[in-house]
């Protein structure tokens, strides 16, 4: 997500956290999200300047939860299941899968049930130990999804829940061509503006919002309104792009 359009989107939860937390992070982790942010707030927030601290938090709002209270999201994800007909909608790719920023497993345990292979990427150490304790014949690994550690073609079916807007990192994109075989498929559920994808040939499904699961208070207050994901839009690798 750019970064003016993830401080202006960040949930009321960026509160809970304080700019003392950016030193609990994983120092890869820490320096790969703040080489995000602009030069010229990286050296206000170096002079201690209190309001650009605090758009950095609400910028990495998403990064804290994964990677300091995994346990957040996966209560979040809980409440926020996929919608049944985006889950039927998906290509049935009976050989290798790799999903991308799996999380606890939200859509992982659903791809793993139809693939021979399944590799999930997910940087967080939290979120990949629920993981693994979830489906434990599965392979995760931590990696950023502009540089994957995988050879070209690997997979027909690449998959994605909520990871990717227009203003992600193009090399995203990129990557995710590269790593999917020619005939395979791109699949993201419930991108960033959607929209977009739609606009640039991408195939697209939007199903009616289906109401979250019930749930306590504190979810709504640190995450806003839930909103299972219900859209997905998908993208055929042919040869052209391959070569």
């Amino acid at each position: 997500m750019e970064y003016e359009r993830a401080v202006e989107t960040a949930p009321p939860g960026w509160r809970h956290f304080t700019i003392s937390d950016l030193g609990r992070l994983p120092a890869w982790v820490r320096d790969h999200e703040l080489a995000r942010i602009p030069h010229a707030e990286r050296e206000l927030l170096a002079a201690g300047d209190r309001e650009v601290s605090e758009r950095i938090l609400r910028a990495l709002f998403w990064t804290l939860v994964y990677h300091l209270e995994p346990e957040r999201w996966d209560a979040l994800a809980l409440v926020e299941p996929i919608h049944p007909s985006v889950l039927a909608a998906l290509p049935t790719a009976r050989g290798r899968v790799l999903e991308i920023g799996a999380g606890s497993g939200r859509l992982t345990a659903y791809l793993a049930e139809r693939c021979t292979s399944l590799i999930a990427i997910e940087p967080s150490t939290g979120l990949a130990r629920l993981l693994r304790s979830r489906l434990p014949r599965i392979r995760v690994v931590a990696a950023w999804a502009e540089a994957l550690p995988l050879p070209d073609g690997w997979s027909g079916l690449t998959a994605a829940c909520g990871l990717l807007g227009p203003d992600a990192d193009p090399t995203v994109l990129h990557e995710l061509e590269r790593l999917t075989e020619v005939g395979g498929e791109i699949v993201l559920i419930s991108p960033e503006q959607p929209e977009w994808f739609e606009g640039h040939g991408w195939g697209r499904l939007s199903f009616d919002p289906m109401p979250a699961a019930p749930r306590d208070d504190w979810i709504d207050r640190f995450f806003g309104p839930p909103d299972p994901p219900h859209e997905l839009v998908s993208r055929r690798i042919t040869r052209s792009e391959a070569d």
